[in-house]
């Protein structure tokens, strides 16, 4: 009896080891789909937020102030007349160096897309007619921002010229930002986030409103 007894101590603490290692197992399977949906949750907001941020940017620059001065120099009659389809052109304007391709760089102009129209400077939750691209994803610097004028196909050539760009606000180098993984590794932070939006402005004259 004592050695059958001693058996099925043994089986039962056997069993108890089983059912130890299987729990962990369903435990670290659990931790592992929870973090991932996590991170894929928070990976979706963030792409989400500097879309919508790069949409907000392209608003304001379009029915604010050009941030190329060197728009209203365009005409476009060095290769057509009056009136005629405007001939292309394209001026980039850079955050990181405060430049642009052609002609002079708004400081102010550049500021309203970046904080947006009330100017304080701030990236936080505002009056939604006075927010800027930061006050939607508070990470983004004025060097990350790249502002392009080019013809949209829309504007007639003239002294001044109806120009009509296309404007394309550019947002690059975010950093992305990680709940778990970078826990794991310092590469995987090195990831970086990227996005744009476009719009033509159709009521920009001449370098601005």
């Amino acid at each position: 009896m004592r050695f059958i007894a001693g058996k099925l101590r043994q089986y039962s603490n056997s069993q108890s080891g089983a059912v130890s290692i299987s729990a962990s197992w369903i435990l670290g399977i659990f931790i592992i789909v929870i973090g991932g949906g996590v991170e894929l949750a928070h990976a979706y907001w963030q792409s989400n937020a500097l879309q919508h941020a790069a949409r907000i940017g392209v608003r304001v620059a379009t029915t604010s102030d050009s941030v190329a001065l060197g728009l209203s120099d365009i005409t476009g009659l060095e290769s057509a007349e009056a009136g005629d389809p405007m001939p292309d052109y394209k001026i980039i304007c850079f955050g990181k160096t405060q430049s642009c391709s052609k002609g002079g760089f708004d400081q102010v102009a550049f500021k309203k897309v970046l904080f947006g129209r009330d100017l304080d400077g701030q990236c936080k939750s505002t009056n939604q007619e006075r927010r800027g691209m930061c006050d939607y994803f508070d990470r983004i610097k004025a060097d990350q921002i790249t502002i392009i004028y080019e013809n949209s196909g829309m504007g007639r050539a003239g002294n001044p010229a109806d120009l009509m760009p296309l404007v394309t606000v550019k947002i690059e180098g975010i950093q992305r930002d990680f709940v778990f993984l970078d826990m794991f590794s310092s590469n995987i932070s090195q990831i970086l986030l990227s996005s744009q939006a476009s719009a033509v402005a159709e009521d920009l004259r001449s370098g601005g409103l």
